[in-house]
């Protein structure tokens, strides 16, 4: 049933649940459909509507005070039903063996003992979800190329599937989820003994206020709004709801996009399909102990030259082109494509970083909840895994003559700094999973240290970010939260 609360007064009853959740995004929406079909009853809360409108967007300003100054709480986030997968870009891939491990060189805990086994139960479900195929993977084309310290990745790509295109009808007409359309989370209330969660308070935009009550409460709204949330519930524990350890809102990760150079290919039947992407071998990574990556390169097999000197233009190309000397020369004038060159991208992980985190200012949005301050912090542990595999791929290749590699200064000299750690809206990490609560702010089964009744869904509870994009690894563990809280719903 679809309901919207803007069309409600305070004193509107609301019929009984089994289960809150809180986010209609990816993960609320997958949550809410295995319990449904459980047959239990949901409620699911969306803070804007069917649309992006500005008053649901605004909740999202912020302040960065960290890398790059991009805005990405704000600008990497949608506020309306079906959330960032209705600008998801569709790439689908997931983590590997070595990603789960406990890397004791990242300075924090991994994911817990048995969380690979755990998350890939689902992940024939997870690919449905986003209409792929469950073999796809293994019928990815193979290569010719062989290398030990570096591999082709895997890769699929969804439609993009849009949660709210395909979820809507099916949520519309449910007899057991009842959706909230403009229903903002402003408070999570406790119990006196503030061992479990009496109620959801919830606003909209007339500023009346609901409680929902119910046996089981799930938090879904992001990596950036969780962490918000939760520090700004602070009525009853000071420090906000689940951070006794200091731990809400630490660790926070995204993927970097370092421009690692340029190259130029050699093995051309390699190169004939585009674009190739490469990620080390787990060997390499654990021989040299950094972090996980897929290196983009971008052939540009076919430079044309237009206008009416196309010609004289396409000639002054090939003669300069003849020569590394003289193309140096011309690029330090000018910029300059040659037949095969490319350029070198990359999605690199994140080392959990405890200085990388989100914390509140003093400027408050409409709901009276003080705004995020995000700051986005690289550690000596990212710049080392930077360089080194900018180095080991290029040895690589060149070894293989699959391409010549030309590396970025400040990847070849350590005194040079890397300022441009670009990004991909991959926010992670910021109520991540632990087995000790002074590790993290939710236990194995997603669940807040110290709350019987409280969970929280997605990215954010990830301990470490992978090296690759993180939409599949949310769906599995958000599968298999789902069927965890099934099992505790009488």
């Amino acid at each position: 049933m679809l309901f919207d609360l803007n069309a409600f007064y305070s004193n509107a009853s609301t019929r009984n649940y089994d289960v809150c959740i809180c986010g209609a995004g990816p993960s609320g929406i997958t949550i809410a459909r295995i319990l449904a079909n459980a047959g239990k009853n949901v409620a699911l809360f969306e803070g804007g509507g069917f649309e992006l409108t500005e008053a649901s967007q605004d909740l999202y300003h912020g302040k960065n005070i960290g890398l790059n100054n991009w805005d990405a709480i704000y600008n990497c986030r949608l506020r309306y039903f079906g959330g960032t997968s209705n600008h998801w870009g569709g790439r689908c891939s997931f983590f590997d063996s070595v990603d789960f491990e406990q890397r004791d060189y990242f300075g924090m805990p991994g994911w817990p003992d048995g969380s690979r086994e755990e998350m890939f139960k689902h992940l024939a479900e997870a690919c449905a979800i986003v209409d792929i195929p469950e073999n796809i993977f293994d019928e990815l084309p193979k290569s010719h190329w062989k290398s030990n310290n570096f591999r082709i990745s895997e890769r699929a790509f969804s439609p993009p599937t849009r949660f709210r295109t395909k979820y809507i009808d099916e949520i519309k007409h449910s007899e057991k989820i009842d959706l909230y359309l403009n229903a903002n989370l402003t408070d999570v209330r406790l119990h006196d003994n503030l061992s479990s969660v009496r109620h959801f308070e919830l606003k909209n935009y007339k500023n009346d206020t609901f409680q929902f009550t119910s046996k089981l409460f799930v938090l879904a709204t992001g990596a950036s709004e969780n962490a918000k949330l939760l520090l700004n519930f602070d009525k009853q524990i000071p420090k906000g709801v689940g951070n006794q350890n200091d731990m809400v809102g630490r660790c926070f990760m995204e993927h970097f996009n370092v421009d690692f150079g340029n190259f130029i290919v050699e093995d051309h039947l390699m190169w004939e399909q585009g674009t190739v992407q490469f990620s080390p071998t787990e060997a390499l990574i654990r021989k040299l102990k950094i972090g996980n990556a897929v290196i983009d390169f971008n052939p540009n097999l076919r430079t044309k030259d237009y206008g009416r000197l196309h010609a004289l233009k396409q000639s002054a190309r090939e003669y300069i082109c003849q020569t590394e000397t003289m193309k140096s020369f011309a690029r330090k004038i000018t910029e300059l494509d040659c037949e095969g060159d490319g350029a070198i991208t990359s999605l690199i992980e994140q080392t959990p970083n405890l200085n990388s985190r989100i914390t509140l200012g003093t400027e408050k949005d409409v709901f009276g909840h003080r705004r995020v301050v995000l700051n986005w912090l690289p550690s000596k542990a990212d710049d080392v895994t930077i360089r080194t595999l900018g180095q080991e791929i290029a040895k690589d290749f060149a070894r293989t003559k699959l391409a010549r590699i030309q590396l970025r200064d400040f990847v070849l000299d350590d005194n040079i700094p890397i300022k441009d750690y670009g990004h991909h809206c991959h926010q992670m990490g910021t109520t991540r999973m632990s087995i000790n609560p002074k590790d993290g702010v939710v236990d194995f089964n997603q669940r807040v240290h110290g709350l019987e009744n409280f969970y929280i869904a997605g990215s954010s509870v990830f301990p470490t970010g992978g090296g690759c994009n993180p939409t599949m690894t949310v769906l599995m563990t958000s599968l298999r939260l789902a069927k965890h809280l099934v099992s505790l719903v009488n």
